[in-house]
């Protein structure tokens, strides 16, 4: 049954409000593209490959999650800042996200593991051992540990 002219109005008004709610354009949500940019796909796939959560990444980014998740899943180009601190976050260049041929570039690690001694290595491959969810509480709290360490050693060194 077909909607009067009125009542359809109000629809669309009605729905534009909840994608606003949500931040989507009422374009992206009606003419959305099946296919990701190269940038969702290289961002997600670098990111995965980093073992890193999408919380794990925008706090090392200095971003929100749901701003990686969008960057994730939408067909968008974030601002170029937005670019070089997560292409620094992850330890790759910029053109690594937004090359088409980025695919066949191998990443390369952001540390040299060679040089670890033994007792780190076996703790890695046992961090390396937990489910998912579990590695992420721990890269979480590792962060954590980072920062507060970086804001002591610029206190002293203030000092």
């Amino acid at each position: 049954m077909p909607f009067d002219k009125p009542c359809q109005e109000l629809i669309l008004h009605i729905l534009e409000r909840i994608l606003y709610y949500v931040n989507i354009s009422l374009y992206t949500f009606l003419v959305k593209s099946d296919e990701l940019s190269t940038f969702a796909q290289n961002l997600s796939r670098i990111r995965k490959q980093r073992g890193l959560s999408q919380a794990d990444l925008a706090d090392l980014a200095g971003l929100t999650r749901r701003t990686i998740n969008h960057y994730e899943n939408h067909v968008s180009q974030p601002p170029i800042e937005k670019v070089e601190a997560i292409a620094q976050a992850l330890g790759v260049k910029t053109s690594d996200l937004l090359d088409k041929n980025s695919k066949q570039a191998r990443v390369q690690p952001a540390v040299d593991l060679s040089d670890i001694d033994p007792r780190s290595v076996k703790k890695l491959k046992d961090i390396l051992s937990l489910p998912p969810n579990d590695r992420n509480v721990l890269y979480r709290m590792l962060n954590e540990l980072l920062r507060k360490n970086q804001l002591e050693k610029k206190n002293k060194q203030s000092e």
